[in-house]
């Protein structure tokens, strides 16, 4: 991109195609997502690599995620509350200080996976099932069949958005997961998580299953 773009650095990892609520209350940040609304620009939300979120500017990963602001309410203590969708993802060219927030010259990164193996694919799609199961039924519910994505890169969003919402994943896993290029190198990420996961709502399950031994048919 010609144009440099905010970035906003934080201690969590934004993907593409997911929401990322944000409450708003440093004076350089509200400048930011000023900027960014009346111009309708992308803010590039990063993970901190050193430094923290409030203060001095922080050193961010290399690599992000282009953020766009599709909601921003002002509160009566002039703060702001914002959800961003994660889009593209991007390379950091150059860091700029010559704001109140870091900004940077970026370039764009479009990965087109090639046809993964089908039995790596399958593997992925069964555990993700396996996963939406057994979280179904550590809160009482249950289903006879369960959606995954066929398309590689969204059946790993589609993964990764699960596993989001129900873990707890270090944040240099989430940036090694961002930062691969290709199906089979996420799927290796994803994978033990996923089945991490399958382990730990399977336990939770069990513990408040008031008669051991017996289990949906």
């Amino acid at each position: 991109m010609d144009n440099p773009i905010p970035i906003f650095p934080l201690n969590l990892v934004l993907f593409p195609n997911t929401d990322l609520p944000l409450h708003i209350f440093e004076d350089r940040y509200k400048q930011m997502v000023e900027y960014c609304t009346n111009y309708t620009q992308p803010v590039g939300i990063i993970l901190i690599k050193d430094g923290n979120e409030v203060g001095n500017y922080a050193t961010p990963y290399n690599i992000g995620t282009f953020g766009h602001i599709t909601s921003a309410s002002h509160n009566t203590d002039g703060t702001i509350e914002i959800i961003i969708r994660g889009q593209e993802k991007f390379k950091i060219e150059e860091l700029l200080y010559d704001k109140p927030y870091l900004s940077a010259r970026v370039e764009e990164i479009r990965h087109v996976f090639n046809a993964p193996d089908v039995s790596s694919l399958e593997e992925v799609q069964h555990t993700i099932k396996n996963l939406n199961k057994v979280i179904d039924e550590s809160y009482g519910g249950w289903a006879s069949s369960y959606f995954t994505e066929s398309d590689p890169q969204s059946l790993i969003y589609q993964g990764i958005d699960l596993v989001l919402q129900n873990l707890s994943v270090p944040n240099n896993i989430k940036q090694n997961l961002l930062e691969s290029e290709s199906f089979e190198r996420q799927a290796k990420l994803l994978l033990p998580i996923l089945n991490e996961s399958i382990k730990l709502f399977e336990a939770e399950t069990n513990k408040n299953n008031p008669y051991p031994g017996f289990s949906k048919n």
